[in-house]
Order: C-alpha cells, then sequence, then structure tokens
C-alpha cells in the first residue's frame, strides 16, 4: 500500500483527539440540539392552528350566505355569530400570521439540519487527518463555525418572528 492511500484509509485513534471531540460533541448536543429539537416541536402549533383556523374561516364563510337564506333563531342569532366568528379568526390569523411562523420554524429546522451535517463532514475529515494537531484544528473550527452559523440563523428567525407580530390597523379611508 502506498503513502496516498494508507493515509486516506487512515481514522483517527489519538486519545487527545478523541478527548477533544467528545468535548466538541457535547457542546453540539447542549446548544445545536436543543434548537433543532426546540423548532421540531415548536413547527407542530403553528401548523396546527393554521390548519385549524383556515379550515373553519372557509367552512363558515360559505355558510353565511346559507345561514341568510333562513329564516327564526339561524338569521338572527346564529348568522351573526357566525360572521363574529369569521371575524374573529381572519383577525388571531393575520396577528399571529400562523403560517409565516410555521414557515420560519421549518426553514430554520432545515437550515440546522445542514449546519450539522456539514459539521458530521468536517468531523469526519478530522478524524481522517494524519496530524493529530491538524485534525483538532478542524474539528475545533468546525464547531465554531456551526456555533456562529446556528446563532446567526436562530437570531434571525426570532427577529423575524417578532417583526411579523403587528397589532392590526384600521384601514384608512382615502
Amino acid at each position: 500500500m502506498d503513502e496516498k492511500q494508507q493515509k486516506s484509509d487512515y481514522q483517527q485513534s489519538d486519545e487527545r483527539f478523541n478527548s477533544v471531540l467528545t468535548e466538541l460533541t457535547q457542546i453540539k448536543e447542549a446548544f445545536v440540539m436543543e434548537e433543532l429539537q426546540f423548532y421540531v416541536k415548536q413547527a407542530k402549533l403553528p401548523r396546527l392552528l393554521f390548519s385549524i383556523t383556515g379550515i373553519l374561516i372557509i367552512m363558515l364563510s360559505v355558510s353565511i350566505p346559507f345561514l341568510s337564506t333562513l329564516e327564526g333563531i339561524w338569521r338572527h342569532i346564529i348568522l351573526p355569530i357566525v360572521a363574529l366568528m369569521v371575524a374573529g379568526l381572519t383577525g388571531l390569523s393575520s396577528f399571529f400570521r400562523w403560517e409565516r411562523t410555521w414557515k420560519g420554524h421549518i426553514q430554520t429546522r432545515i437550515t440546522l439540519e445542514y449546519l450539522l451535517s456539514v459539521w458530521n463532514l468536517q468531523i469526519t475529515q478530522a478524524r481522517h487527518e494524519v496530524d493529530i494537531q491538524k485534525g483538532i484544528e478542524i474539528a475545533i473550527n468546525a464547531t465554531k463555525q456551526l456555533l456562529d452559523d446556528t446563532h446567526k440563523t436562530v437570531s434571525a428567525e426570532t427577529k423575524e418572528h417578532f417583526e411579523r407580530l403587528q397589532i392590526p390597523r384600521e384601514q384608512q379611508s382615502q
């Protein structure tokens, strides 16, 4: 086997390297994996609220013309309640923008998963580095980059989340 083949088959087994890698993996788990799990869990509620409010708005809206043809309690009590429910659900949906929250969480989750894949690739490169110190540097730099990119991604999504929460304003007549 030539030197080039031996180098490509080499996998880091140095105790110091493995110790550093264990610590870096713990840092990744504590920060990045926690963030990822947050976005995996938090995407469910906005999706559910978006779907439920959307379906209710559609169903209640299409029932308004029918209810307006009926007499008695249907026209005088139920119809105004349905109209108020449509207005209320539309207002809540407009205020909270659950579809955008859901989208933001999904996009952030996908980005974090990608960043973790890049980190894993760089760690694989570090494990196969013959020079132990260079392997450690690759692993440390990969982890620092993962932490920085995770922070940027989460900060951007958080900023966007709060920017889209706006109190509905009255339409001004022109």
